[in-house]
């Protein structure tokens, strides 16, 4: 019987306060490579300052944190953030290829001519041909946000952490971008973890859901979703797995709200 594969991340009794709050709480969870697991919970939770904690960011006031097998005790190599706003995250001086360029800087085992050929190649994966000598500010939201994205790719990281990466996004770019990172984590065999406060996002876009409680916040349930793949903007959406997952983590976190 071949052993089963330690997972890429791990979170063991994880706490954290900030300012004298108390954020987070004997929180546990686990990631294995190649996943997509969305991170959904009540407004307020602690989502946030999780990813931070996660990302090496914010270290935390007690409990483990192990990335590919080593502790985190600072930003690792191999993991790659996007945040919501993609305008502060984008330097507007440089052009959108030197912004994907600028994400590759660790990767010491390429030469100038390399890294531009691998940003043309991110560019077009994301569907930004023709527009790489653009800088951020002359191209819409919705491709900025691509312009992270391939920025976040380019660096080849083994896990990408996302956080709300879609909330600033009208709706037809973030049902599009949504397609599109579910078709480059195929693609690149990417590993994702994303926080969102959109339910419906959370179940179309993953393999698990994992709800958090009221803060302190800890994983109150996790739920694998058993969706064909490739996924659909209608055909999944109107599955009734899809309604009845939706149901459900809704339930969960409005019945949270009112004991709250």
């Amino acid at each position: 019987m071949t052993p089963a594969m330690s997972p890429i991340l791990r979170a063991e009794g994880i706490a954290k306060s900030l300012g004298g709050a108390e954020i987070i709480r004997d929180l546990n969870l686990d990631v294995e490579a190649g996943e997509f697991i969305s991170l959904v919970g009540p407004s307020g939770c602690g989502k946030t300052t999780l990813l931070t904690c996660l990302a090496g960011l914010r270290l935390p006031d007690s409990g483990r944190l192990e990335f590919e097998g080593r502790t985190i005790d600072g930003p690792p190599a191999g993991m790659a953030l996007i945040f919501q706003d993609y305008s502060r995250s984008l330097l507007p001086w440089r052009r959108n290829i030197d912004n994907v360029i600028f994400g590759m800087r660790r990767l010491r085992d390429l030469d100038g001519r390399a890294k531009r050929a691998l940003a043309a190649e991110m560019l077009g994966a994301v569907g930004l041909t023709g527009f790489e000598t653009h800088f951020p500010w002359q191209v819409s939201g919705g491709m900025q946000q691509r312009v992270a994205i391939a920025r976040a790719l380019a660096a080849r990281p083994h896990l990408l952490l996302l956080d709300e990466p879609l909330a600033a996004v009208d709706a037809q770019t973030r049902a599009d971008i949504q397609d599109l990172l579910l078709s480059l984590a195929r693609r690149y065999k990417q590993t994702c973890l994303l926080v969102t406060h959109d339910v419906d996002e959370a179940i179309y876009m993953a393999d698990r859901v994992m709800v958090l409680s009221q803060r302190p916040t800890h994983v109150v349930e996790t739920i694998r979703i058993e969706l064909p793949t490739p996924r659909d903007q209608i055909v999944s959406r109107a599955d009734p797995a899809f309604l009845k997952m939706r149901e459900r983590v809704l339930t969960q976190i409005r019945s949270m709200r009112a004991a709250a």
